[in-house]
């Protein structure tokens, strides 16, 4: 059964009178467990199309269903709510409150949802101990390495176990072996909890070793040969 279902998915701005499309009839399914990557170059709509998924932005036109909920017959606290609790998000910035600990980071993505407060703080000990910070619990992120601080970012991003993550560049400001070693532990979580996750990345490595690669071009969601997938990173 497919968590997320995308039927004609439009996005368009308007600019000094002119419309811009960037989106223009996206269809896909991301299964329960799934790791899917999207590729394309800068400014072809990958963000946007992210941004759709996170119940983020509304579309122009066309239809996103989540674990059988059409999102735009939400309400705006319905959407907000569906946001806290069905998806994690972690970005190629880490975002972290900077006067807050590791611990305190993770916990207000919990707090955001409501529950008991020692709740949050056991499950977000939990998730800093598997990604491998058990010693980086009062922690800032000053004091933590830039693949700490997005380690402490996907332990938020799951603090309230979402089915879904929707992950924009993740590894893209980490050196070449922290940025394998975040990427082993994203397949690691995925295998175990049955997440689904949904990449965007330039690094066609990471890319290949998601279940299924997506390329946008002109809008649209194509299948591509290898080489046409390295011609779209450049």
């Amino acid at each position: 059964m497919n968590l997320v279902t995308v039927r004609d998915l439009h996005k368009h701005y308007s600019m000094g009178g002119k419309v811009i499309p960037v989106l223009s009839g996206i269809d896909l399914e991301i299964g329960k467990g799934e790791t899917i990557a999207i590729v394309g170059p800068s400014g072809v709509g990958k963000s946007t199309l992210l941004h759709l998924l996170g119940a983020l932005d509304r579309p122009t036109q066309g239809e996103i269903t989540f674990d059988g909920v059409k999102l735009w017959q939400l309400s705006d606290e319905q959407m907000a709510h569906l946001r806290s609790s069905q998806l994690g998000f972690v970005f190629q910035f880490h975002h972290l409150l900077p006067e807050f600990t590791a611990l305190e980071n993770v916990i207000l993505a919990g707090l955001i949802r409501g529950g008991k407060i020692q709740d949050h703080r056991e499950r977000a000990a939990h998730l800093l101990e598997r990604v491998g910070l058990s010693h980086r619990l009062e922690h800032k992120p000053s004091e933590m390495s830039g693949g700490e601080q997005q380690r402490v970012a996907l332990a938020r991003a799951l603090q309230n176990a979402p089915p879904l993550v929707l992950a924009d560049e993740p590894t893209g400001n980490l050196d070449r072996g922290t940025a394998l070693e975040l990427q082993d532990l994203v397949f690691e979580l995925a295998a175990e909890q049955n997440l689904s996750f949904l990449i965007v990345t330039h690094d066609l490595k990471f890319a290949e070793r998601c279940a299924r690669i997506l390329r946008l071009k002109d809008g649209r969601v194509l299948n591509s040969a290898p080489d046409e997938l390295k011609e779209a990173l450049k």
